[in-house]
């Protein structure tokens, strides 16, 4: 009968899958005694390997088995430990062949992931169980290895610190649809030389230089105490700060002699202090050159070489504290007069009598010659306090030092700024985690840093497996609990001791899991650190945990859960209860609309269409009831291919269950989505059908919706004439209560027609009449204090001021229209008002800061979240500026992409904006072009056909071929 373990854990370890090559072959013609102490003796030396380097054997059959390494132990190097393991396997130092005299041959595989480990009883006998891909992965990279072979995945090298040799393998259709890369182990692993400590790194050390300069200043003054510890996190910089460190002491003359702490041998008496001694070189016993009396040197070498001799043990009356003081003394009489850097790494690791050896060698009579530097984890504090003179906390990196080192690691010579100020964003001050993530995005593409890379979480699990059971599930407890969390929240989820769990969190304080707790609250030091902590929950605790935690806050708040809807749909997610969480999703979704958030807005809905799909044809209301909410959102912050992708299905499934005020709307947001990608027809076939039902249902908003929409499209289809006389009769509908309601739209409803009807007004030549609207929304806006509706009037004032010839008051104009927009997250407008403040820029004198707004405007990629409008006076915008600058074909390729858009979209107010500026700069730069008078010639075709007025500049930098119907002015035609 068996019995799992209730302490079943989910871990990153590396699993070792070994086999014995024909084994069947070897033992045919056996005896089953002979068979039995033939597979024995194999059986020890597998067993041997993986136990020497740190791994357990978890289930072994005769010629094979599965091995584990980092658990149940702690072990951050479980790759490197168990590539070591798997070469001794392949590689027996004695070859002895089989019983039928043929030689013996292991074949290993070596993959690294999450695994499920747990401890089951069978008739009271313990057995490791190991569930998981990962198991199964090993297994196949075991069977593709020839003989005396290793096959590792790339997972796995992925996770190995010290150099390894491979070659990399055609990846087999088995193992491809996996999507695992195998490299075949070339030569034994070896842990990496002591002294490279210099040259691990590749790149020069970005940021740290105040904590450099300290330890310059403390080794260069040399004298009693010249010892220094870097403290932090994993990840923070200790060892490329110590490299550095140990880099300029190379260049004094000084000898280098490190040691590195290890999980395995930090219970081992002595063990850093005995390496240490060995490398200065001389016999331990030998008392002249030891500077050691008789005595000291036989408990020295007692201690240091105990096989010797069978009898060499220190007396009993020696206490440890006596024999580390013979350790140092030893090490300083050794050492000599040469100047020396004892570099140790990992203070955490190393066995507590070293650590004493260590403070009494720093403290109590130091060699002059001696700079001491030590490296640890935040829990080894108090210890390099006693050791170090001087004692460094690293903090995280700034954003612009992370920024610098970003451009370094990028994979490619062009960085992309958006993607890597996300990564920043990601990586939070920390090297290594930032190292990772870009790794990731370079390995696997742009979305690649939005997951945990594997090997920084696989460093957080080997933390967390340090701490006390107890705290451990702590750490796992908060990290489902939200941000902010509140101790006595999780003191009443985990039904927990108070001052229990005060001792917990004082201990992952310790280990710099968390902040230091700020009254009643505390929170992890990192994301990254939570979200590991939450993937070594099992599913059962996890929903248990997570119903716990809804419990908890359901029956502390009662009915006042304003503010509390996004956590608890995560328990209730969690917990299994997902129409409970839908409905938490939508009540979130309604705050954080209210508040204008859009980002958050767009979180909540990616969660709550999972939710919907897993729920079925029960939850197909609800999810029209979210696409709408959040679609006019959408479309601000430029996901545009999410709302393709929604909107249609949500049209589909409100017409199938009968809800044609809802159809109507969607048909709204189809026909914004419609226009902003330039698709005019299907907008307006989208936008006609639902002023229809708007109007059959007397419903305002709609109409106004609708109406909005269709004048846009048609302006920008050449029918310019007919959307603004629409849009003029749309204005007068807004009067009464109607002038200051919101109507659904984005923007204010009055705010809205004016603006657009000053946009409008630019096609047609008459400016004037254009800016007169846009002050009129401008005015609306301001008052309201609605950020979106100034916006949208800045950017058709900024435009018509453009056309008056009155540059500088549309750049600054424009720059407050941008501010705004980048203030309040409008990503979708802002490709559109680089490109309008680049023309203003350009036509003021300033084409050198029009050409880095545009090229800051690309670097974020803003131009593919937009539509086609924006990406076209994006272009143009940039266009101008460039060959103001000299820059003539880049200038007009800028241009050339401009027009294709243009024409693509069949946008004659575009085609003739940008036929008008190519021909101007021709003109200039080419008199006589038979190609000004091309583009000339269709830009009049096409003005006579949709009635519009080209703009070009006079002597007053704006005139009219025709006036306006009430006789303002615009420009002449070009």
């Amino acid at each position: 009968m068996e019995k799992a373990s209730a302490s079943s854990e989910r871990r990153i370890i590396t699993v070792l899958a070994a086999d014995m090559v024909g084994s069947t072959r070897h033992i045919a013609a056996c005896d089953p005694d002979e068979a039995q102490a033939f597979l024995d003796v194999w059986f020890e030396h597998v067993s041997e390997a993986v136990e020497r380097a740190g791994g357990l054997l978890v289930h072994y059959e005769g010629d094979g088995g599965i091995a584990v390494f980092g658990w149940p132990g702690a072990l951050e190097d479980h790759a490197d430990r168990a590539c070591q393991a798997a070469w001794t396997i392949a590689h027996p130092v004695v070859a002895a062949p089989g019983p039928n005299g043929d030689p013996v041959f292991f074949r290993v595989g070596l993959h690294s992931g999450l695994v499920g480990l747990r401890e089951i009883h069978r008739h009271d006998r313990p057995r490791f169980d190991v569930s998981g891909a990962v198991v199964h992965v090993a297994a196949k990279l075991q069977q593709r290895a020839g003989s005396g072979q290793v096959l590792i995945s790339g997972e796995a090298l992925n996770l190995c610190r010290h150099p390894v040799e491979v070659v990399r393998e055609t990846r087999e259709e088995a193992l491809g649809e996996l999507g695992v890369d195998a490299y075949r182990l070339a030569a034994r692993p070896e842990r990496r030389d002591p002294g490279s400590v210099p040259f691990r790194y590749r790149w020069p050390m970005v940021g740290r230089d105040g904590e450099l300069a300290a330890l310059r200043e403390l080794f260069s003054a040399g004298g009693a105490r010249a010892s220094a510890a870097l403290i932090g996190e994993a990840g923070i910089g200790k060892t490329r700060l110590a490299a550095a460190a140990v880099n300029e002491e190379l260049a004094a003359g000084s000898r280098i002699l490190t040691f590195q702490g290890d999980g395995q041998r930090s219970t081992t008496p002595f063990a850093a202090a005995r390496e240490l001694i060995e490398r200065l070189g001389a016999e331990p016993g030998d008392p002249t050159r030891g500077g050691l009396d008789e005595e000291e040197a036989a408990v020295l070498e007692a201690v240091v070489a105990p096989a010797r001799r069978e009898d060499a043990r220190p007396p009993a009356r020696w206490t440890p504290l006596q024999v580390a003081r013979i350790f140092a003394k030893a090490f300083a009489a050794r050492m000599g007069g040469d100047p020396i850097l004892l570099l140790i790494e990992d203070l955490h690791l190393v066995d507590a009598e070293s650590r004493q050896f260590l403070k009494l060698l720093a403290t109590e009579t130091p060699p002059p010659a001696l700079r001491l530097l030590v490296t640890g984890r935040p829990e080894a504090w108090n210890d390099a306090g006693e050791i170090a003179s001087l004692v460094l906390r690293l903090e995280p990196l700034g954003r612009m030092e992370m920024k610098a080192l970003g451009r370094c690691l990028w994979p490619t010579p062009t960085v992309s700024e958006s993607l890597l100020e996300q990564v920043l964003d990601r990586a939070e001050g920390v090297p290594f985690v930032l190292e990772e993530l870009v790794r990731s995005v370079d390995a696997e593409g742009a979305d690649a840093f939005r997951r945990l890379p594997q090997g920084v979480e696989s460093a957080i699990h080997a933390r967390l497996q340090r701490v006390s059971p107890r705290a451990r599930g702590l750490a796992e407890a908060l990290s489902l609990l939200g941000e902010e969390i509140e101790i006595d929240l999780a003191r009443e989820v985990l039904g927990a001791d108070r001052d229990a769990l005060l001792d917990d969190l004082a201990e992952l304080e310790r280990f710099a899991f968390l902040h230091p707790a700020t009254g009643q609250t505390t929170r992890f030091r990192h994301q990254i650190i939570a979200e590991s902590c939450a993937n070594t929950i099992s599913r059962s605790r996890r929903r248990d945990l997570h119903q716990a935690a809804l419990d908890t806050i359901l029956a502390r708040v009662g009915p006042a859960l304003a503010g509390r809807y996004e956590g608890l749909s995560l328990h209730a997610e969690g917990a299994g209860d997902d129409r409970a969480a839908l409905d938490y999703l939508w009540e979130a979704g309604l705050e954080a609309r209210r508040s204008v958030a859009g980002g958050s807005l767009n979180l909540i809905f990616d969660r709550a269409v999972r939710v919907t799909t897993r729920i079925g044809a029960d939850a197909e209301n609800r999810f029209v009831d979210f696409v709408l909410m959040v679609c006019a959102s959408m479309l601000q912050l430029g996901e545009f291919r999410k709302m393709n992708t929604h909107l249609p299905r949500a049209v589909q499934v409100a017409h199938a269950r009968g809800r044609p005020d809802q159809v109507c709307v969607a048909l709204s947001q189809l026909g914004m989505l419609c226009w902003f990608e330039g698709r005019y027809q299907e907008g307006l076939d989208a936008t006609t059908r639902g002023l229809e039902m708007a109007r059959a249902m007397e419903a305002p908003a709609l109409i106004f919706a609708h109406e909005v929409m269709a004048t846009n499209i048609l302006h920008d289809m050449g029918r310019v004439d007919e959307a603004i006389a629409r849009l003029k009769r749309l204005d007068e509908m807004l009067v009464g209560d109607l002038a200051t309601a919101r109507l659904g739209a984005p923007a204010l409803p009055r705010a809205t027609t004016h603006a657009f009807l000053s946009w409008f007004m630019n096609a047609v030549g008459r400016y004037a009449e254009g800016v007169d609207h846009a002050e009129r929304a401008l005015a609306i806006a301001v008052t309201a204090q609605d950020a979106y509706s100034e916006v949208l009037a800045r950017s058709s004032l900024g435009r018509n001021l453009v056309n008056l010839g009155r540059d500088a008051e549309a750049a600054e104009c424009l720059h407050r229209a941008l501010d705004l927009a980048e203030l309040n997250g409008y990503d979708a407008i802002k490709a559109n008002l680089t490109g309008a403040l680049a023309t203003a820029l350009t036509r003021a004198g300033r084409p050198d800061l029009a050409i880095q707004r545009v090229q800051a405007c690309l670097a974020k990629n803003l131009h593919q979240r937009t539509g086609q409008l924006e990406v076209y006076y994006l272009h143009v915008g940039y266009a101008e500026a460039l060959v103001r600058t000299g820059e003539v074909e880049r200038g007009l390729v800028a241009l050339e992409q401009a027009l294709a858009i243009a024409r693509a979209v069949d946008s004659p107010c575009l085609v003739v904006d940008g036929l008008g500026l190519r021909a101007r700069l021709l003109a200039e730069l080419r008199p006589g072009s038979d190609l000004v008078e091309v583009d000339l010639e269709e830009q009049r075709e096409i003005c006579a056909r949709a009635g519009l007025v080209a703009w070009k500049p006079g002597p007053a930098r704006a005139r009219a071929v025709r006036p306006s119907a009430s006789g303002a002015s615009g420009a002449s035609p070009a």
